[in-house]
């Protein structure tokens, strides 16, 4: 059984130091930003009770969550989705729940959400996969949905989408009515050429590393370029302040 490499960061230096430069083609090392290092790496699907709906399987329920959006968002979508995958990104980076994790090749964009003032009392997580071979990553016009869990780098018609240099982990679907398989469990026991690791974020130090990356330019602003992550920025602003001004201003 492969382990999970665990480290502790606790400045965006030490976080520089796990950034890992491109391995080769298609093996580009991508991050993922949780506010609770609790959380286990599921895609938002598996995270919905299937028992509340009408339908019988994990299947069923994404079907009708992409037919739905399919059939309603003309006009909303900034390209047209040729692929199955292709809709399953669009879904995915607008908050509906499909089997694609969320990852980016940017560590700051990952340490960016596991910073989340929401959860500022609980340790959060950065998790980093290196892929070992380019047959991880599936192209873009990959038709059929992978069975085994993939990279898929989608297009990124929008501003956030290349801002945030977003790419999306297909995760398997259980069979039938099955719980699903956390993506540490598939790592522990499966063969793929990949490295898993935790970089683990103490609760004391989010906030810290939350100013830090602002002054970086990696603020809601930038995860969501428009007014809705400029007004995010504004309330964030107002609880930021340094209590003693007396390292600058000696009397």
């Amino acid at each position: 059984m492969r382990e999970i490499e665990t480290v502790t960061v606790g400045s965006i230096e030490s976080l520089l130091e796990e950034m890992v430069p491109k391995l080769g083609f298609q093996r580009t090392p991508i991050y993922r930003g949780q506010a609770r290092a609790s959380w286990k790496l599921l895609p938002s699907l598996y995270r919905e009770e299937v028992g509340r709906s009408e339908f019988k399987s994990w299947a069923e329920l994404e079907s009708a969550f992409l037919a739905s959006l399919k059939e309603r968002a003309g006009g909303m979508v900034p390209y047209e989705p040729s692929t199955e995958l292709e809709w399953m990104a669009v879904a995915a980076q607008h908050g509906l729940p499909t089997r694609c994790s969320a990852w980016s090749d940017n560590a700051l964009v990952a340490l960016f959400y596991a910073t989340d003032p929401a959860h500022a009392d609980e340790e959060g997580a950065v998790w980093r996969i290196m892929p070992g071979e380019a047959a991880f990553t599936i192209s873009q016009d990959y038709e059929q949905i992978p069975e085994v869990p993939r990279l898929y780098r989608p297009k990124r018609p929008t501003q956030a989408m290349r801002n945030q240099r977003v790419s999306f982990l297909s995760h398997p679907l259980p069979k039938e009515d099955a719980s699903p398989e956390t993506f540490e469990d598939y790592f522990e026991l499966g063969s793929d050429r990949i490295v898993l690791s935790k970089l683990v974020i103490p609760a004391g130090w989010k906030s810290y590393l939350r100013r830090r990356l602002s002054m970086m330019g990696v603020d809601h602003l930038s995860m969501s370029p428009g007014l809705a992550g400029l007004c995010q920025d504004l309330r964030d602003e107002i609880y930021c302040h340094t209590d003693s001004y007396e390292w600058i201003f000696p009397e």
